[in-house]
């Protein structure tokens, strides 16, 4: 981070700072902030006290810390779950974004935990089916351009989905996609919960090279029913916590399909 000050920095360059020195020290003060930003105290505070309501720190007297669960807000409450674990797959994911690359991103909180962790990256383009994952890149990517797939917006959990998906990608073939999975099951393959969430997951993945999954080892074993978007030979590589019991890389390994596990 450049702790030279900024007058000229918007609202949303300065919360991206905030976001950054708080992934980097783990706590960012109100003045440092001031200091960087070229803002005064009230400023700063009505930065982090507007974060902090949409759920992206936690404040503290005299500054802020991360929020101990990943927090969505107006989302349902199964994506505060394995927020760490998620965090650490969205570090590692960023890591195979270049700079300028254009990348399709899949709908999901671990997907989104992945956009927190692009702050660094300069003129991507990221094209989205997620409300939430738009909303962010937005408002806290200012060096990122974000993209929106067409589709039926389901509300309960705020992605595009349907025909309207593919029509908009039709013109468009790229490197990677990132994804999200509901469950995993070694002779089957990567589930999601809903067929309309599955359909859109299978297109995504006709218009990219590589196809990389994002999911978290809660997801290793299915308990429910689910519905298939990809086999074990169908995905590039699989980003995960750990692989409880090399489940996941047995299954991929033994398709011959040339996939990989990485764990964060």
């Amino acid at each position: 981070m450049n702790s030279s000050k900024n007058p000229k920095m918007l609202a949303a360059e300065r919360q991206r700072y905030i976001l950054e020195a708080i992934q980097k020290t783990g706590s960012v003060s109100v003045a440092q902030i001031c200091e960087h930003c070229g803002v005064s105290s009230v400023t700063a505070r009505t930065d982090l006290d507007a974060m902090e309501r949409e759920g992206q720190l936690k404040r503290t007297h005299g500054g802020a810390v991360p929020v101990t669960q990943l927090v969505i807000p107006a989302v349902p409450q199964r994506v505060h779950k394995n927020a760490c674990a998620k965090q650490a797959i969205g570090r590692k994911a960023a890591e195979l974004v270049e700079d300028g690359e254009t990348i399709i991103v899949g709908s999901g909180s671990t997907t989104l935990a992945f956009l927190h962790c692009l702050g660094e990256k300069r003129g991507i383009t990221i094209i989205t089916n997620d409300i939430n994952g738009l909303i962010y890149t937005e408002r806290f990517l200012p060096q990122a351009i974000p993209a929106c797939t067409g589709g039926i917006l389901g509300r309960e959990y705020r992605h595009f989905a349907g025909p309207m998906v593919a029509s908009s990608l039709s013109d468009i073939y790229l490197d990677k996609v990132f994804l999200g999975a509901d469950a995993f099951e070694p002779d089957f393959g990567f589930l999601a919960e809903f067929e309309r969430t599955a359909t859109t997951k299978v297109e995504f993945m006709r218009h990219a090279r590589k196809a990389i999954v994002l999911m978290d080892a809660s997801k290793v074993g299915a308990a429910r029913s689910f519905v298939r978007f990809a086999a074990p030979t169908d995905v590039d590589m699989v980003i995960m916590d750990k692989d409880p019991g090399g489940v996941v890389a047995g299954a991929i390994a033994g398709t011959g399909g040339g996939g990989r596990v990485v764990l964060a």
